[in-house]
């Protein structure tokens, strides 16, 4: 969760770095320091794969999950088979551990699915979490990119129609 928390603070400081910024006239374009919108676009070109590599482990835990609550469903069976073999010699209580063994066996498949079903749930939560931080990213590298385009757009106006940069600065 440490590392959402990094993306998100990185997604502030890109919305900070826009918010902040010199208003370009004549649009809704704006200057940027280039250098700290790098630095931002740097760092979380760390943090990202560092979610991946989260959202890898999320599944690794859930299928270790998984096995173990396999592996203890076929212990309980065995189990129940091998008490099942030692009450052989009286009918009675042969009828009584098949009874028995059903009950445990089913149990143990409920349990199963129980547990396959909260690791199932707690992936889901995890992934679905990083999957909107991935989204807002996006996000905010586009609008990032549209302002920057904007911003050249609007120099090549500038320059093409004549207007003198130096001029401008002093209105803004």
């Amino acid at each position: 969760m440490t590392r959402i928390r990094d993306i998100s603070l990185l997604i502030d400081r890109l919305e900070e770095l826009v918010s902040d910024s010199k208003r370009m006239p004549l649009g809704s374009g704006c200057v940027v320091d280039r250098d700290e919108l790098l630095a931002v676009i740097d760092q979380m070109r760390v943090a990202i794969p560092q979610q991946f590599a989260e959202a890898q482990r999320v599944q690794q835990e859930r299928e270790q999950i998984l096995a173990l609550a396999s592996q203890e469903a076929q212990m309980i069976v065995e189990r129940a088979r091998e008490q099942a073999q030692q009450a052989v010699n009286d009918e009675g209580l042969l009828r009584e551990a098949r009874d028995r063994s059903s009950v445990i066996a089913e149990e143990t498949r409920r349990q199963a699915e129980e547990t396959m079903r909260g690791a199932d749930e707690y992936a889901i939560r995890v992934l679905g979490e990083l999957e909107d931080q991935l989204v807002a990213l996006q996000t905010t590298i586009r609008n990032g990119l549209e302002i920057l385009q904007q911003d050249g757009r609007l120099a090549r106006l500038a320059s093409e129609v004549g207007v003198d940069d130096r001029s401008t600065e002093g209105e803004s």
